[in-house]
């Protein structure tokens, strides 16, 4: 699923033919991406790990937003048997930016050196295109159009052309800013 999907991007781009749809529905993956990194938000729902060696101080901030659902806490222990942690045991807000996860009580430590803490999570504003802010949903389509009319036609081994300005523009409101 996409932010946008490719009947408009090729009513944007007022393109009739079927014959370039995989070159458009690749413009528009990677525009997403583009904006997903200039931003700092993950626009579509997506499933992600965090992975951790140790408990980090309560609360944790959660590295990807914006953050639906914390869906499992794993711990391993020496033997690398996988324990859940209760959902009463931590409280996850999306509130904040970043999202935080606060531990309420006791938590296993783990018990191999690395990787012994799995985080589950469902990030992005949500399964259908019409959650993704308007602003960042502009952006993606201005991008994806960048992308396909910039596609490379010119002199070998000259850098593509960086994001538009009207795109960053339009991304800047909901980068995070880090003092």
């Amino acid at each position: 699923m996409e932010p946008i999907t490719l009947a408009e991007l090729k009513d944007w781009l007022k393109i009739d033919v079927a014959d370039e749809d995989a070159l458009l529905a690749a413009a528009i993956a990677a525009a997403r991406l583009g904006v997903e990194a200039a931003s700092g938000r993950k626009l579509v729902t997506q499933t992600w790990r965090l992975v951790l060696n140790a408990w980090p101080p309560s609360p944790l901030s959660l590295p990807v937003t914006p953050v639906q659902a914390v869906s499992a806490i794993r711990v391993f222990n020496a033997a690398n048997v996988a324990t859940t942690v209760a959902t009463a045991v931590y409280q996850f807000s999306g509130a904040f930016n970043p999202p935080q996860l606060a531990l309420l009580g006791a938590v296993p430590a783990p018990g191999r050196p690395l990787g012994g803490i799995e985080i589950d999570m469902t990030a992005g504003y949500g399964a259908a295109a019409a959650t993704v802010p308007e602003a960042l949903r502009m952006a993606v389509r201005l991008f994806a159009a960048h992308l396909y009319e910039n596609r490379g036609d010119g002199a070998p081994g000259v850098a593509p052309t960086p994001m538009p300005a009207a795109v960053a523009a339009l991304v800047a409101p909901y980068r995070r800013a880090r003092l």
